[in-house]
C-alpha cells in the first residue's frame, strides 16, 4: 500500500490541500543506497556432452573375422608359403596366398573398413534431459532416451571384449527394442549404468559423483553390498539333480534298447549317443557356464545380478516392474531344501543370448538365501507369516497326487499360490500388479461343486491357476483380490515406493544374519468354512427383497 506525500504547509503553519503535491521524480523512486538491485538471470546452457565408442569395437565385433585372418596368415607363414623377408612385398604376397587366404583377408578388410565407419560416424550424447544416439553416415539418424522411460541398465562382457577390459552396456526402456552401447571401457561401463540408472530414479547426480572401480570377476564395486553368492558347488549340485537331467538320460537310454535288441550298434551310436552330447553340451552350458559365479547384491541403483563364466552378465532388477516370482522345487531337491527362484518382469527385453538368464532370479538356494532374495524385492515379506488354505478333501479325485499341495495365502501385500506335484511350485504376486481375476468351472469340477480361479498379471506368462476350490470361496477370493489390488494400487499413487536407494558411496556392510527360514509358507490342516477376508454377498433374489 502507498502512504500520500504529506500537504505543503501554508503561511499559517497549517496543512494546505489545495497547494499542489511535490513532484515525484526519478530520484525519489530509486532504492535506498544499501539496497542491492537485482540483476537479470542469465540464461543456463544445459551440460551435454558428446563421446565415441571404444576404437576397438569394430574389432571386437569382428573377432571371428580377425581370429580367421591371422591363423590363415600364419598357417601360410608355418607352411613355409610365405617367407618373413617377403611380408614387405605385397605383389609377390599376394600370389604366393592361397585363394581362400585371400578371401578371409579381403573379408576382414571389408568388415572392418565399415565397422571403423559406423565407429566414426556414431556419437553418444548426454544433455541433463536423455541420451542421444546420433548416427550421420548414409542414413542420418538420432535414437533419443528419456530418463524417465529407462527401466533398467545392464553390463554384458563378453569374451572377446572382456580379454581387452572392454564391456557393452544394454539400456532397456521397455516396450522398446533396447538400444546396445558396443563398447566401452569396463570403467566408463560402469560409470555411464550408475550414472543413467541414478537418473532414471529421478536423483539429481554428475558423471563425477557416480565414477566407481568395477570388479572385473563380479562387477562388484564401493557401496555395493552382497547377500548371495553361491559356490561353483551348488551350481553343480543343482544341475545334476535337475528335472532335466533324468528325461536326457531317458531320451538316451530309449535307443540303446533297441540298439542292443536289433543288435545294431549303429542306432545307439546315431540316435542316442551324439544327440545326448549335445543336449547336455546345451544343458551344461546354460546351467554351468551361464550361472557360474552367480552373485545377488544390492546397489545404489538397485538390485542387481551377476553372473557367467566366460560371458559376465550384469543385471539390474527394476522391482517395481516385477509382475510375480515362482518358488520351485525339483523332486530330488526336496531332500535337501533347495529351490529355485524365477521372475515375470513387465517389459524386460535383453539380447537373444540372455533370454534364459533373464527370468532366473535365484538358480538355486536354501530357505535361508530364498528368504533374502525375496526381502530384496518386498522387504516386509515372511513366507512364515503366511498361512495356506488347503483345498478341500474331494479333490483329489481330480489331482490325486497334489490334492493336498494345492492351495492358497494372502496378507496385505501379495497372493501367493501352490501347484504342481513332480516339482512343486508356489508362486506370489503382490496385490498392486494384478490385473484380473477369472472363474472357470469344468464339466468334472462342476459335478464335484469345485471352481477354478485364474489370477492374471502384467507379462507373458500371466496365468496363475488357483484350482479346486469352493465355489463360495473361490468368489469371496476373486472379488476379494480385486478389492486389495485397487487399494494396493492407490495406496502406490498416493505415497510410490522408491524405485531405488539413494546415491551414496559407502562401503559395503555385511548382510545380516537371520534365522533359518521356512522354504514354504506353513499349511492350514482344514479349509476355512468362510473366505479369510473381504466375502463376498451375493445379492438378494426379488423373493427376497
Amino acid at each position: 500500500m502507498t502512504t500520500p506525500p504529506d500537504p505543503t504547509p501554508g503561511p499559517d503553519g497549517r496543512p494546505d490541500f489545495a497547494a499542489p503535491p511535490p513532484s515525484i521524480t526519478d530520484a525519489s523512486l530509486a532504492p535506498p543506497p544499501d539496497a542491492t538491485t537485482p540483476q537479470p538471470l542469465a540464461p543456463l546452457s544445459p551440460r551435454v556432452s558428446e563421446e565415441r565408442l571404444h576404437p576397438l569395437s569394430p574389432l571386437v565385433r569382428g573377432w571371428v573375422f580377425v581370429l580367421a585372418g591371422g591363423y590363415a596368415l600364419f598357417s601360410t607363414i608355418i607352411q613355409g608359403q610365405i617367407r618373413w623377408e617377403d611380408v614387405t612385398r605385397i605383389g609377390s604376397l599376394v600370389e604366393q596366398m592361397s585363394g581362400w587366404s585371400l578371401a578371409l583377408i579381403a573379408a576382414l578388410l571389408l568388415s572392418l573398413g565399415f565397422g571403423y565407419w559406423g565407429w566414426w560416424t556414431t556419437k553418444i550424447v548426454i544433455d541433463d534431459n536423455e541420451l542421444r544416439l546420433e548416427n550421420t553416415g548414409a542414413f542420418q539418424e538420432s535414437k533419443r532416451i528419456a530418463f524417465s522411460r529407462i527401466q533398467s541398465v545392464d553390463i554384458n562382457q563378453r569374451l572377446a571384449a572382456r580379454l581387452l577390459g572392454l564391456a557393452e552396456v544394454t539400456i532397456d526402456v521397455g516396450a522398446d527394442a533396447p538400444t546396445t552401447l558396443s563398447f566401452l571401457t569396463r570403467t566408463r561401463a560402469t560409470q555411464m549404468r550408475d550414472y543413467l540408472m541414478a537418473r532414471a530414479h529421478r536423483q539429481q547426480v554428475a558423471t563425477s559423483d557416480t565414477v566407481r572401480t568395477a570388479s572385473a570377476w563380479d562387477d562388484s564395486a564401493q557401496g555395493d553390498q552382497v547377500l548371495i553368492r553361491l559356490h561353483p558347488g551348488e551350481i553343480i549340485l543343482g544341475a545334476v539333480l535337475s528335472s532335466e537331467l533324468p528325461f536326457l538320460l531317458l531320451a538316451f537310454l530309449v535307443p540303446l534298447g533297441f540298439s542292443i535288441w536289433l543288435q545294431q550298434p549303429w542306432i545307439a551310436l546315431g540316435a542316442g549317443v551324439l544327440p545326448l552330447i549335445i543336449a547336455m553340451g546345451g544343458f551344461l552350458s546354460k546351467r554351468l557356464v551361464g550361472q557360474f559365479n552367480y552373485t545377488l547384491a544390492t546397489t545404489p541403483a538397485g538390485i542387481r545380478l551377476t553372473r557367467g563364466l566366460t560371458t559376465l552378465h550384469s543385471q539390474t532388477i527394476p522391482a517395481h516392474r516385477v509382475q510375480s516370482v515362482q518358488i520351485s522345487q525339483p523332486l530330488l531337491w526336496r531332500p535337501l531344501k533347495r529351490a529355485r527362484l524365477t521372475l515375470t518382469v513387465l517389459g524386460l527385453k535383453l539380447g537373444d543370448d540372455s533370454q534364459d538368464l533373464s527370468t532366473v532370479y535365484l538358480p538355486i538356494g536354501n530357505p535361508r538365501q530364498i528368504q533374502l532374495a525375496l526381502t530384496a524385492l518386498w522387504p516386509n515379506l515372511r513366507l512364515e507369516d503366511l498361512r495356506f488354505h488347503r483345498t478341500p478333501r474331494r479333490a483329489r479325485w481330480l489331482s490325486p497326487l497334489s490334492w493336498s499341495w494345492l492351495g492358497y495365502a494372502r496378507d496385505d501385500q501379495v497372493l501367493a499360490v501352490r501347484d504342481g506335484w513332480f516339482e512343486r511350485h508356489q508362486t506370489i504376486i503382490p496385490h498392486a500388479r494384478l490385473q484380473s481375476m477369472q472363474i472357470s468351472q469344468g464339466p468334472l469340477e462342476r459335478r464335484l461343486r469345485l471352481v477354478t480361479v485364474v489370477a492374471l498379471t502384467g507379462g507373458t506368462l500371466t496365468h496363475t491357476r488357483i484350482k479346486h476350490l469352493e465355489a463360495d470361496q473361490a468368489r469371496g477370493l476373486a472379488f476379494g483380490e480385486m478389492d486389495l489390488a485397487r487399494e494396493a494400487r492407490s495406496q502406490e499413487r498416493q505415497a510410490p515406493p522408491p524405485t531405488g536407494a539413494t546415491w551414496h558411496l559407502t562401503s559395503p556392510t555385511a548382510a545380516e544374519s537371520t534365522d533359518e527360514a521356512h522354504l514354504w509358507t506353513p499349511s492350514t490342516s482344514i479349509v476355512d468354512p468362510q473366505p479369510p477376508s473381504l466375502p463376498y454377498q451375493a445379492p438378494a433374489s426379488p423373493a427376497d427383497r
